[in-house]
């Protein structure tokens, strides 16, 4: 199999539009409260927008421009620094620094510790997120690339920042839910009501990586994170799966890419903790490939239970952040044949990078977002080339 080369996808500008451009600005926040305080009946008006969204997406976008997202950088970071092991020349290690540096530059201000968020104003069911918020789910991709940069290069600033993220955790979120052996956090700073599973699968997984660089907090910081391990999975339902929310209120639903990033996490916790969370991580993989995987196409579908209806039948997302589950537990055969779909379907060579979705009429969306999700998909790029080089998956 070809593997595009994703050098070019590594910086040093790193800005791009977003799926959420539209509803990031006045008029899409307004419409998104409005859908969410409403429901269906506020359809007729909001419906339009997700349409010219949609198929006139440079229309919208000639009004908005690109922008940084702290992910992005992460991930470039990481992206770059596997890069570097694979071929060491001196450009990659540039790269990586120039995008760890930017992620120092560009903290969520006002917090006890180093900490990011989107950098865009959210509107969600639980309200309004101001851009500089940081949450749960983005934080650990940054406190990663700047362990592993500190791990290249040596240079203390990117192990301080990286460290000090553990007063974030313990001073500005809250644990929302505590019983005997487990917990739960929030998303993000604030009073939240609903637990988002696979924002507490980022908590179990950042303090355990904490611990592995505080060797005098290791015991603490492993009770937190196994603690967070338990309801994790203990809220993995007896088919594998996981519901967004912990719970059955309306809205929620099982998505793949969210499903991936909890296994994803329960992989690096196992690793770094030294538990056997296998047999947890392979039960919901079995749920994965057996219920999203459309085997026409080989690639993973959206949902298995949605919350509202879509247009999108395939998300590069969701295929990023399987065929990373994939790697890492040694799924070489499965990897292989959901890379050749993705090479297949999304990839764009013209242009050397990737689309969006593909509808339920099988139009790709040709847009190009590095969020959304082509900065994922380059990293776990990154990894299949390691784990090429080493003739071994990458777990």
């Amino acid at each position: 199999m070809n593997i595009p080369s994703i050098d070019h996808l590594l910086g040093p500008d790193l800005s791009t539009h977003d799926p959420y451009d539209l509803w990031k600005t006045k008029l899409g926040l307004w419409l998104r409260r409005l859908y969410y305080q409403n429901g269906t009946i506020a359809v007729p008006l909001v419906a339009p927008f997700f349409l010219l969204d949609a198929y006139a997406p440079r229309v919208v976008r000639a009004f908005i421009g690109p922008q940084e997202y702290p992910t992005v950088r992460a991930m470039a970071v990481m992206a770059a620094l596997n890069l570097y092991q694979i071929r060491p020349d001196p450009k990659y290690l540039t790269l990586a620094e120039n995008s760890a540096d930017w992620l120092l530059e560009n903290q969520s201000p006002g917090y006890h510790g180093a900490c990011w968020g989107l950098n865009f104003p959210w509107m969600t069911k639980g309200g309004y997120y101001p851009p500089t918020t940081p949450f749960i789910t983005h934080t650990p991709y940054c406190v990663e690339a700047l362990l592993k940069c500190f791990d290249a290069t040596k240079k203390q600033r990117y192990y301080e920042a990286a460290v000090s993220t553990l007063n974030f955790l313990e001073e500005d979120l809250s644990v929302i839910f505590q019983e005997n052996d487990k917990m739960a956090m929030g998303y993000g700073p604030g009073n939240e009501t609903r637990i988002v599973v696979n924002a507490n699968s980022y908590g179990m997984m950042l303090y355990a990586l904490l611990a592995t660089r505080l060797p005098h907090l290791n015991d603490d910081l492993l009770k937190k994170a196994r603690r967070l391990y338990n309801y994790v999975a203990a809220s993995q339902n007896s088919d594998g799966s996981w519901f967004y929310y912990n719970d059955s209120e309306k809205g929620n639903f099982i998505d793949c890419f969210h499903s991936c990033f909890v296994m994803k996490n329960l992989t690096k916790y196992g690793k770094l903790a030294g538990v056997d969370v296998i047999s947890v991580v392979d039960k919901g993989l079995k749920y994965v490939l057996n219920n999203f995987v459309d085997h026409d196409n080989n690639l993973a579908r959206r949902f298995t239970v949605s919350a509202n209806p879509s247009f999108v039948k395939f998300d590069l997302y969701d295929q990023a952040e399987l065929l990373n589950i994939l790697l890492l537990r040694g799924r070489k055969e499965d990897a292989d044949k959901l890379l050749e779909a993705v090479l297949k379907h999304f990839y764009l060579p013209e242009r050397g990078t990737f689309g969006y979705q593909i509808d339920i009429f099988g139009l790709l969306n040709r847009m190009s977002y590095l969020r959304w999700a082509v900065m994922p998909m380059t990293l776990v790029l990154s990894e299949y080339m390691k784990s090429q080089q080493k003739g071994a998956d990458i777990s």
